[in-house]
């Protein structure tokens, strides 16, 4: 998983980020890439967007990609860059706008297990659609809200029972599939695929976590 809105600041935690990963059995760097690869070429290069230790955009390193990565955590970023693949890893949290890029200077975006910590998706959404080339990629997961669930839920909800808003837990965020394409819509994105996936379990909680993965090109010069 990449990193979400629960900063890693603790080293030994960046370090062991892959582990973790691999123990819950996390397969959405693979997904995406699965899902995106018919969409990309060798030699363009994208942004990976919450790039944590670099598990989802390794993977199109090694299909020939140019990768460049920004992330919150100053000690993932090592982790990442010990793996030398990057062209360029920023420091910067997501939710500070504009991003630090130019306009049209990415041929591909990905945005991977980070979009839940995010309430309204619209401001990032419409920053990515800036730093994108017309006809551009963009690859991003979301956990989808079911009818009857709500929107927002804290990851620990046995110790913030009282007030989980005051930063006690890590809130997390489902977004509908009408939000989805409302916003995708409002950026100038056209969605091309999608496909829900089990992301990972919650021990505490004995339960899976569903997160859908949607493809989507830029299709105008508008943003």
């Amino acid at each position: 998983m990449e990193t979400n809105d629960t900063i890693i600041h603790d080293e030994q935690s960046a370090l062991n980020y892959d582990q973790q990963a691999q123990a819950t059995n996390w397969r959405g760097s693979e997904v995406v890439f699965g899902m995106a690869y018919e969409f990309v070429e060798p030699g363009e290069n994208l942004l990976d967007l919450g790039i944590g230790s670099g598990l989802s955009s390794i993977l199109f390193h090694k299909a020939g990609l140019q990768v460049y990565g920004l992330d919150g955590s100053s000690e993932v970023l090592e982790v990442c860059r010990s793996k030398a693949f990057a062209v360029e890893l920023k420091q910067h949290d997501l939710r500070s706008l504009p991003l630090p890029y130019l306009s049209g200077v990415f041929d591909h975006v990905i945005c991977v297990a980070v979009l839940n910590s995010f309430h309204d998706l619209a401001p990032l959404f419409t920053e990515i659609s800036r730093i994108l080339k017309p006809g551009g990629m963009y690859a991003f997961t979301i956990e989808e809200q079911a009818p009857g669930q709500e929107d927002h839920y804290a990851i620990n909800p046995v110790e913030v029972a009282e007030h989980p808003e005051e930063g006690v837990a890590v809130m997390l965020y489902r977004h509908s599939a009408e939000i989805i394409r409302s916003v995708l819509d409002g950026s100038g994105f056209a969605p091309l695929k999608a496909l829900e996936f089990v992301a990972f379990a919650y021990p505490a909680e004995q339960r899976n976590v569903y997160f859908k993965a949607i493809i989507a090109r830029k299709m105008s010069s508008t943003f």
